[in-house]
């Protein structure tokens, strides 16, 4: 079975669509997606029911499991305005049944299929972590896949490989435009990248509501899109962190005239920008 491994879509649609238009995944039988369909862009509900629509093997990331604790009063204030808005566009019956379903792993014979680690959605791995966790691997997996973190990788330890194909809808390795998937035939492994255009998610963006209802973490999540910088939506949401509460959204028009944005514009002019040019 050739499978079309993507990780980390983000609501970007457009970048999926670009993957699922390439040979390399047109050659293959089965699309198996590790999580985090959703949140970031403009565009999770399209993307779960296109993913559906292909009978792709879908993975509980930990932005879906976020989804469901709304009421968490962490999950409250400013800062997780995007998240709720992302709630809403997904609360459709179709695209809730999805949700609902999305299990936290699965196992193909001798593949492991999670999110993130094994039994944790939210754990960040990193290269220098993955012996140990193969290690620990339950008897006869010898294939990990696995996404969160954005970075692809392929690393074998004592007779066992753990393959993240990276964030197909946000890239974090420098490279704008770009979306990151791999093919797994057996035990070859081979990275692929699609191209598409950034302008597509900004365009949706303003068209569906969402720049207007979390400017700030469009504009970021955007900006990454468009440089492939890693770290960036972290980075804002530090500097805001540092300037104030982060759910007072007062804070977040103050900490928006301090941060270094590639376009010396506030986030409001920079949105006016998008629309007079797009």
């Amino acid at each position: 079975m050739r499978y079309l491994v993507v990780s980390d879509i983000h609501g970007n649609l457009p970048a999926l669509e670009a993957v699922l238009s390439s040979p390399e995944a047109a050659a293959c039988q089965a699309i198996l997606s590790l999580g985090d369909q959703v949140n970031y862009g403009p565009q999770s509900r399209e993307v779960l029911l296109r993913l559906k629509s292909l009978g792709a093997r879908m993975l509980l990331g930990n932005h879906e499991e976020r989804l469901s604790h709304l009421g968490d009063p962490r999950l409250a204030g400013y800062n997780w305005t995007l998240l709720h808005w992302t709630a809403r566009q997904v609360s459709g019956p179709d695209a809730a049944a999805i949700l609902r379903a999305l299990p936290r792993d699965i196992r193909l014979g001798r593949l492991l299929c999670v999110h993130a680690a094994p039994g944790d959605l939210y754990r960040l791995l990193h290269p220098r972590d993955i012996p140990a966790v193969l290690d620990a691997l339950p008897d006869g997996v010898d294939t990990l896949l696995s996404g969160h973190h954005h970075i692809a990788w392929h690393i074998r330890h004592g007779g066992r490989a753990a393959v993240n194909p990276g964030s197909l809808g946000v890239t974090e390795d420098g490279v704008g435009g770009v979306a990151p998937f791999a093919v797994l035939d057996g035990e070859a492994v081979a990275f692929h990248q699609a191209r598409y255009n950034p302008d597509d998610v900004a365009r949706a963006y303003l068209r569906s509501g969402c720049a207007t209802a979390a400017p700030e973490m469009c504009r970021i999540v955007l900006q990454n899109l468009r440089t492939g910088r890693y770290d960036s939506i972290s980075s804002l949401v530090r500097h805001v962190a540092a300037t104030g509460d982060p759910g007072d959204p007062a804070v977040w028009r103050a900490a928006d005239l301090t941060y270094p944005w590639d376009e010396p514009l506030s986030t409001p002019e920079f949105w006016r920008k998008q629309e007079d040019t797009l």
